[in-house]
């Protein structure tokens, strides 16, 4: 919201672009749904912005998502060298599917736009790490190198831009370049 500050305090107004509807377009059980759906396209643009990002600087492909998923389902070494790019896929989409019904309940009760997005970067990092460590397929992250922590908080980041935005147009009628 715009402010304008005076000599006796500030003030907030709310402008055409500061508005949002005051309540979701669609019930609670759609607004997950809806998020779930969300959270599949952010996931597949996540992929996306790895796969770009890996052409540019040559990092190779992590498979402890797919390690993460392989342990908790206790698939066959066989099964897991075999499959273990479906594994990475089943994971990474799963758990934007996931998080993505966590986003669309934010929306449902108005925490939207870019700020909400950063905190669900947040939450998406920690369901990853959550169920990494679980499995015992990775450190945390604090103990990762640093270009390590920057490129999953991109990717991640990236994640929930794209989640958020969806789950902010499609449950509240929020459009954020409008």
């Amino acid at each position: 919201m715009p402010q304008h500050h005076t000599a006796t305090g500030t003030f907030s107004y709310v402008d055409s672009k500061s508005a949002f509807p005051a309540f979701p377009k669609v019930g609670l059980g759609s607004a997950v749904a809806i998020g779930i759906g969300a959270g599949f396209i952010g996931a597949f643009a996540m992929v996306g912005t790895n796969w770009i990002e890996q052409m540019i600087t040559h990092r190779p492909a992590s498979y402890v998502p797919a390690r993460t998923i392989g342990n908790h389902f206790g698939v066959t070494p066989q099964f897991y060298e075999r499959n273990v790019d479906l594994l990475n896929n089943i994971h990474h989409h799963g758990m934007g599917m996931i998080a993505g019904a966590v986003r669309g309940v934010f929306s449902y009760y108005g925490v939207i736009g870019p700020f909400a997005s950063f905190v669900h970067t947040g939450i998406r990092i920690a369901l990853d790490q959550v169920m990494e460590n679980t499995a015992g397929t990775s450190a945390l992250p604090w103990t990762w190198p640093i270009n390590e922590q920057v490129i999953d908080t991109l990717h991640k980041g990236a994640y929930a831009l794209i989640t958020g935005y969806l789950c902010d147009y499609w449950i509240r009628g929020v459009n954020w370049f409008n």
